[in-house]
């Protein structure tokens, strides 16, 4: 009882694991383990990317880039985009081409049969085994990771290049400035 009543006075733990079986906690948990080893590993190539990126210079028509991140494979993916003066995007300029051909030779970060290994299964009696519909990644906050790691690549390589440069998770977060 007076260990109830305690808790009604204490603040929330606010770095509990997600709600939800033991096992999808622990799954998300160690995923996002997996997830942030694999993006330091991928850093220094994608850091390098940018940097060409930036060095090569882009044409005066880039009023600003864009990195558009999708969630279309198990961690994520992303292009850059070079927006012009009237708001129009294109990869088009070399060194923003050059850059993502180059994303596209790295990618994935994580591979299917990597992901089966965060995924819940269940069985069926009419369809047997098949994945959950709710997985622990769906619980997942991209964005806790992805903003920070794109904003130290940023950082360490726009040198001169003060146009505005946003990043965003597509069709779920607003951009955000780097």
């Amino acid at each position: 009882m007076i260990q109830w009543l305690k808790s009604l006075f204490t603040a929330p733990d606010r770095t509990a694991p997600p709600t939800g079986s033991g096992q999808e906690a622990e799954l998300l948990i160690a995923f996002e383990d997996f997830l942030t080893d694999r993006m330091d590993a991928f850093f220094p190539a994608v850091r390098d990317a940018f940097s060409d990126m930036f060095k090569t210079g882009l044409p005066d028509a880039a009023q600003r880039l864009h990195i558009g991140i999708f969630l279309d494979d198990p961690a994520f993916s992303f292009r850059v985009f070079a927006f012009d003066a009237a708001n129009m995007s294109s990869d088009a300029p070399e060194p923003v081409q050059a850059l993502n051909d180059t994303i596209d030779q790295l990618w994935p970060i994580v591979t299917n049969t990597e992901m089966d290994r965060y995924l819940i299964w269940e069985t069926d009696p009419k369809w047997g085994r098949q994945v959950a519909l709710h997985q622990p990644l769906d619980d997942l906050n991209l964005s806790k990771f992805v903003f920070p790691w794109f904003q130290k690549i940023v950082s360490e390589t726009r040198g001169d290049f003060r146009r505005p440069i946003t990043a965003s998770i597509h069709d779920i977060t607003p951009a955000q400035a780097l």
